[in-house]
């Protein structure tokens, strides 16, 4: 088999997926890009390119679609416009995303989402917190039904005041000082599950090892590019 089938039918498996209420079915692609299946709904951030039209054809259903912030490596405006002509996907935006996607797509389909504010589209309640980075970043706490999911894009530690947080997708960057970042972000939020992502494996492991210390209760997860895992949240 093909590595390109091979990724298709990664994707065709985490919509196939039977999930409980306390689960949540996650595919992590590269960087902060995650594509994550609960059984309340499905949501994908910062999917940037890392997606072939075959394995967008392969997307059923997706409910939300969140951009953190207009770097290359999390939002590609021509790949967003083609997941949107495939599914029809409401896109929560960082502002500076959004006005790129002015005009492209129908207005009442794009949500600009200016930090510290809340948004309820459907039954997906949504808190925007600013983070920080060297282009404008939004952070995003999203609940679907009763899980609640974090996503730090590529932010540094900013001070989180959110509910509980059963998941919780945390970059541990590419230099030293960003492992202990994301920890901090983790004894903040103190998630059921961490995922480690957007960082290398020395510095995952970094930030593992540190968790483990802390926050023994939290699980932590080390997903490698374009892996399908299955996560409990209890």
């Amino acid at each position: 088999m093909s590595y390109q089938h091979i990724r298709v039918d990664l994707v065709k498996n985490l919509f196939a997926s039977s999930i409980n209420e306390d689960e949540a079915v996650f595919l992590y692609l590269d960087c902060s890009g995650i594509i994550v299946k609960t059984v309340s709904g499905t949501v994908g951030f910062d999917i940037a390119n890392f997606l072939r039209n075959k394995e967008i054809d392969a997307i059923e259903s997706l409910d939300l679609l969140f951009f953190t912030h207009i770097h290359e490596d999390h939002f590609d405006l021509r790949q967003t416009l083609e997941i949107f002509r495939a599914t029809g996907v409401h896109i929560v935006a960082e502002p500076l995303v959004a006005k790129a996607l002015e005009g492209k797509i129908p207005s009442e389909k794009l949500t600009a989402a200016v930090p510290e504010r809340m948004y309820a589209i459907g039954d997906f309640k949504i808190s925007t917190i600013k983070g920080i980075h060297g282009a404008p970043i939004n952070l995003y706490f999203v609940s679907i039904g009763e899980l609640n999911i974090f996503h730090a894009g590529d932010s540094g530690y900013v001070p989180l005041k959110v509910p509980r947080t059963d998941l919780a997708f945390l970059p541990t960057g590419r230099n030293p000082s960003k492992p202990e970042q994301a920890f901090r972000m983790a004894l903040a939020l103190k998630p059921k599950v961490a995922v480690a992502m957007h960082g290398t494996p020395d510095l995952h492991k970094k930030f593992q090892r540190k968790v483990l210390e802390a926050i023994p209760e939290t699980k932590v997860i080390i997903p490698k590019p374009y892996s399908c895992i299955r996560a409990s949240v209890k």
